[in-house]
């Protein structure tokens, strides 16, 4: 029998697959890029992908995560709004391109012409968002797999390719741009011969799509400023390098978290809302997925914090060490926020809408007041760095997780802190004897880090295994 379980461990899977695809030739490939191009150059890219992000989820308007936990999914409408509304913002960033730069001190000529060109790839992107929602809705996500497997290739290659023959950021534009267009057209043949019969325009649903949509709209596109808010407060007040070395810095540290953190809450968000009339099922789908992604980003973030001069070496090379003192003031960040990994979710399936716009609200008020405060001290621009640490959002969301189920959450938070004291025992005299730099510390955390992750598969990987028991059981 194939249940929801396995529906969601299948797609989990395969999402894996494709996130662990996308991601190792996306870091191989900025690997070299960046070996191409120097730290101001890539500085306008660090500022303006996450705009670029940013002004996606105005142009979804929550619809795809609407249209997931929807009863009834009324597919064209969805394919309409993507058409006029994604075509129309598209339209409305081209013409205000030359007033963006008000917002990036570091602007040069290339500037105006890099938003106008990005403006298509996002127009396009959008067109691709409707199949790839129809898959994840269905559990599906195995067909978007051959689609994301050509548009890295497709990037990598086109991309290195240009930056070989001098063509600087704009290799990264042009190889994000091929590679957008095949993925759209791929991901609507690979769902077509089902989509189609889901694409008849509800006469009258649109509005009543977006009246219900648009909290999930604005949530999302809160939360992702949040998370790329270190580049858009920088970017007004320091030079293209210091942009390019927060960016370099920013990569590194949510690179690993997003390794599981894209594909599990991928598979994750349709199965708690399949799980929604079985709350402790739900629960314990999130606590598994929380604890999965901590035992990776816990000692991945020690280690960048013990290691910061080796990892930027490796990501950028020499003329890329300005980044390693705002990788090590960030690194420890993602450790702060363990409940929001997936707890997100798991209260957007509750219908928490309100609770999670204060959360999104209070995050982006606290972090960019004193990001803003602290960058005007002597600490500059590790000051954004600093005010990471301070998410007092966090707070309304660790009491909206915890009213779902107390017991349950006391549980999770007394795993998070075993899990926490066994990185710090084994990172600490690492981080306190061991020289900056150097190879003992280098193979020591190297050591460190896969004993977090054999001590944390002998402390739950027999939880995973009673919930996948559990839902097969008669």
């Amino acid at each position: 029998m194939t249940t929801t379980a396995h529906l969601m461990v299948r797609s989990a899977g395969a999402a894996t697959v494709s996130q662990l695809w996308r991601l190792a030739v996306t870091f191989l490939t900025h690997l070299l890029l960046r070996r191409l191009i120097t730290p101001e150059e890539m500085g306008i890219w660090a500022w303006a992908e996450p705009l670029f992000l940013i002004l996606a989820q105005v142009r979804d308007v929550g619809l795809p995560g609407h249209v997931v936990r929807a009863r009834t999914r009324p597919y064209g409408n969805f394919l309409r709004v993507e058409l006029l509304w994604g075509g129309f913002l598209a339209a409305a960033v081209f013409v205000a391109a030359p007033h963006l730069r008000l917002f990036y001190a570091g602007a040069g000529d290339d500037f105006v012409p890099i938003l106008r060109t990005l403006c298509l790839f996002f127009f396009i992107q959008g067109l691709g968002a409707v199949p790839l929602t129809f898959l994840e809705a269905e559990l599906r996500v195995d067909r978007a797999v051959p689609a994301e497997l050509a548009r890295n290739a497709v990037f990598a290659i086109l991309s290195l390719g240009l930056a070989a023959s001098g063509f600087g950021v704009w290799s990264v534009i042009a190889g994000h741009l091929a590679g957008a267009t095949l993925y759209a057209a791929m991901l609507w043949r690979a769902a077509w011969p089902e989509l189609r019969r889901h694409l008849t325009r509800m006469r009258g649903a649109t509005a009543g799509l977006l009246r219900l949509s648009w909290p999930l709209a604005l949530l999302s596109l809160l939360e992702l400023a949040v998370l790329k808010l270190d580049t858009f407060v920088l970017g007004p007040y320091f030079r293209a390098e210091i942009v390019g070395f927060v960016g370099l810095a920013t990569y590194a540290v949510f690179f690993f978290p997003r390794l599981l953190a894209d594909p599990v809450g991928r598979a994750l968000y349709p199965a708690l809302v399949r799980y929604r009339d079985d709350p402790p099922r739900a629960f314990e789908a999130f606590r598994i997925a929380t604890l999965l992604l901590l035992a990776f980003a816990a000692p991945t973030a020690c280690f960048l914090f013990v290691n910061a001069e080796w990892a930027v070496r490796f990501l950028g090379g020499e003329r890329w060490l300005g980044a390693a003192a705002y990788l090590r003031v960030l690194s420890l960040v993602p450790l702060i926020r363990p409940l929001s990994m997936f707890g997100f979710e798991l209260l957007l399936t509750r219908h928490r809408d309100r609770l999670l716009l204060l959360y999104t609200t209070t995050n982006l008020v606290a972090l960019s007041g004193l990001g803003l405060f602290l960058i005007r001290t002597d600490l500059r621009e590790l000051g954004m760095a600093v005010a990471g640490y301070f998410p007092l959002g966090l707070l309304f969301l660790a009491w909206g997780i915890y009213r779902l189920d107390p017991v349950a959450f006391r549980r999770l938070a007394r795993d998070v802190v075993e899990l926490y004291a066994v990185a710090a025992l084994l990172f600490g005299p690492i981080a306190a004897f061991t020289a900056r730099a150097g190879y003992p510390r280098l193979l020591l955390s190297c050591l460190a880090g896969a004993l977090v992750l054999a001590w944390a598969w002998r402390r739950w990987g027999a939880s995973y295994a009673r919930f996948m028991r559990a839902e097969t059981a008669p």
